[in-house]
């Protein structure tokens, strides 16, 4: 009987052990679920934390990206408008209570720089460069001053110049004439013959044009002269040239060549005639024995020896003295 009531405790023992067991295997996995909930809360509030980690990592970045911003608008700001930005609505004039559109105040901002950038920097020696500009315009409008009043009494000397010079240049030119005409008539025992002012009316502008009409023929220009005759109307100009300004010495290169022998005569005659009424002292250059022939004296180059030259002058007014006297 003991056994039996053993048996049955022990029964009764194994069921509470049984119960026991179930409800700390129930109490497990409640445990279990629970700690399951707080890993998964746990995980969860751990990826909130980095979450607010990282908004917070950017904000301190925005913060301090703002921070630079406004450090620097207020640099700007400085720069620009010479004050703080607390005090720059009360400087422009902004009305902090009015609506202002930010759209349209954000395009008129870049209009106004846009403008602002084709003006240019600002040249802080602006009021110096004008000042020196001033100065150098005064300057030179003094000059210019000068410089017109220089020309209107430039071109008043040039004036009386010009009116002295047409005076004086159509005085000689009388003269010059007259005696040319003198010459001419001389020279070729009639014929006429005169200078002519041709293609302008103002003589310091006008051409020169000799006229001449040699004994038979028509009154022509000079081109249409023979050679004899150019040659002896030339001469005629020259000589009318020296009895109006009279030179201290005068030479004619071979103005006999293109003559003939009567020709060369009446050319000594008037060489002869200039002598007499002037004191040009005349050396004439020539081949001709005629005209060497009428001359005071002669002066040659020899070669007695060869390559040797030697000068020779020959004294033909004391030759013709000294025969006269034997």
């Amino acid at each position: 009987m003991r056994l039996d009531d053993a048996i049955v405790e022990l029964e009764a023992r194994s069921r509470d052990c049984e119960r026991g067991t179930s409800a700390a295997a129930e109490a497990e996995r409640a445990a279990e679920g629970e700690v399951a909930k707080a890993a998964a809360a746990f995980a969860t509030a751990n990826e909130s934390l980095s979450s607010a980690r990282e908004r917070r990592a950017a904000a301190s970045a925005r913060a301090e990206a703002q921070e630079a911003r406004r450090t620097e608008y207020g640099r700007v700001c400085f720069e620009r408008f010479e004050c703080i930005p607390q005090r720059l609505p009360e400087k422009l004039g902004f009305d902090e209570t009015e609506a202002v559109d930010a759209d349209v105040q954000s395009a008129l901002l870049e209009r106004l720089t846009a403008e602002r950038e084709r003006i240019g920097p600002v040249n802080l020696v602006a009021e110096q460069e004008l000042a020196e500009l001033d100065e150098a315009r005064i300057k030179g409008a003094e000059e210019a001053e000068e410089l017109t009043q220089a020309i209107h009494r430039l071109r008043g000397s040039i004036g009386n110049l010009n009116r002295e010079g047409r005076v004086r240049l159509l005085d000689a030119y009388r003269q010059v004439d007259a005696h040319f005409r003198s010459l001419f008539t001389s020279l070729f025992d009639g014929g006429q013959a005169h200078l002519e002012l041709v293609e302008s009316d103002d003589p310091l502008e006008a051409g020169l044009e000799i006229m001449a009409q040699p004994p038979g023929k028509r009154l022509s220009t000079l081109t249409l002269l023979s050679g004899g005759e150019q040659a002896l109307t030339a001469v005629a100009l020259i000589f009318a040239l020296f009895l109006t300004n009279p030179a201290p010495i005068c030479v004619l290169d071979e103005v006999d060549a293109p003559l003939d022998d009567a020709n060369v005569e009446r050319f000594c005659d008037l060489l002869d005639r200039m002598t007499r009424e002037t004191d040009t002292r005349y050396l004439i250059v020539t081949h001709n024995a005629v005209t060497m022939s009428r001359m005071h004296r002669l002066y040659g180059v020899t070669m007695i020896e060869k390559g040797i030259s030697r000068l020779v002058s020959v004294d033909l007014g004391g030759a013709e003295t000294l025969l006269a006297a034997e």
